[in-house]
């Protein structure tokens, strides 16, 4: 009779876990528009292959986040598109995947990493500003001011217990980003 119990109990337990699971994966969705035309990838990378193309204010469902990128579903789609191309809309009944941990050491451990990329941010800039900048002599004005005496760097090293260390002088920024043109 205890064995009967027993075994009621655990698969009334495991079938606790399975809804618990779905539920989770329901309840973590959230509705959201897109704010421009943003290319829906296969993977969160910008060099995934583009799925589809979205147009400006489709509606979608968010299913998960993975650094600045979402997860998404439109009609019969499922890919990512960059975060800041979404803009949410009604009650978020959820603020994180409950497994999105558990996905993340999953990941690290099978593939050797941990599917982040590490992305730049330049808001109000575009691709012309990096290609022909303009300079602020303002700006360095200011930046100049943030200068340090080398008396005041030395005595600010030996209280932290800093040793000193050279570096060669980087003289071509364009060459060690890896541009060959």
């Amino acid at each position: 009779m205890k064995r009967v119990l027993i075994k009621r109990k655990v698969k009334s337990l495991w079938l606790l876990l399975l809804l618990m699971t779905i539920s989770s994966a329901v309840m973590s969705q959230h509705k959201a528009s897109v704010v421009r035309d943003t290319e829906l990838k296969n993977k969160p990378f910008s060099d995934a292959v583009t799925l589809k193309v979205l147009e400006e204010s489709i509606n979608l469902d968010v299913i998960s986040r993975q650094s600045s990128w979402l997860e998404v579903q439109v009609e019969s789609l499922t890919g990512w598109v960059k975060m800041f191309s979404v803009r949410y809309t009604g009650q978020v009944l959820q603020t994180e995947d409950a497994f999105s941990g558990t996905k993340q050491v999953f990941n690290l451990i099978t593939t050797g990493s941990s599917g982040s990329t590490v992305t730049t941010a330049s808001r109000g800039l575009d691709e012309n500003s990096f290609l022909n900048p303009n300079p602020n002599p303002r700006a360095f004005e200011m930046m100049q001011t943030f200068n340090v005496s080398q008396d005041d760097a030395k005595s600010f090293a030996q209280e932290k217990s800093l040793k000193q260390q050279q570096q060669e002088y980087v003289s071509d920024s364009v060459n060690a980003a890896g541009d060959k043109s």
